[in-house]
């Protein structure tokens, strides 16, 4: 992988989460997103960032040859995310956005880091069970962010309707 390729994968995950960014001016991150989990738009970039900070710990144990990997992790992370709402709910508002802005920074820096030459290895995944490249990884982080972003645009969208 030659260092324009991973300048393109810094690329993507900057403009998956200006992408995310741009939806929540002027919107009241209490807002709900989901009904039938209670969960709000705070609720959701406190998920982003609890993902982004696992993929960033994956990601830095890699060049050292290392693997880094959630333990007692099972096939459904509906226990895990919600284990980190419930410890993130105990923060402000402006408190997880910035944590969220964080995670995202500390992601790319940690993606920054690895060399060029290390993108097509292969690495474990910090969900455990699945590994592959990194850019196999930063389709997944992207991919993740525009699940949740097309969810905030829907609830948005139902809001402005009401």
């Amino acid at each position: 992988m030659k260092d324009d390729d991973k300048k393109y994968l810094l690329e993507e995950i900057t403009k998956s989460h200006a992408a995310i960014l741009d939806i929540l001016a002027g919107v009241d991150l209490e807002m709900f997103v989901y009904q039938d989990t209670d969960w709000r738009i705070r609720d959701v970039l406190g998920h982003i960032a609890t993902w982004d900070g696992e993929v960033t710990k994956s990601l830095r144990s890699f060049p050292k040859g290392t693997e880094y990997f959630i333990a007692d992790f099972d096939e459904d992370e509906t226990d895990f995310n919600e284990q980190a709402i419930s410890k993130q709910r105990k923060l402000s508002t402006q408190q997880i956005f910035s944590e969220w802005e964080k995670a995202r920074e500390d992601l790319k820096t940690a993606l920054g880091d690895i060399p060029a030459d290390m993108f097509p290895g292969e690495m474990r995944y910090p969900w455990g069970d699945e590994g592959g490249s990194i850019p196999k990884l930063v389709e997944f982080i992207v991919e993740h962010d525009e699940e949740h972003r097309e969810e905030i645009v829907r609830a948005v969208q139902a809001q402005q309707k009401k």
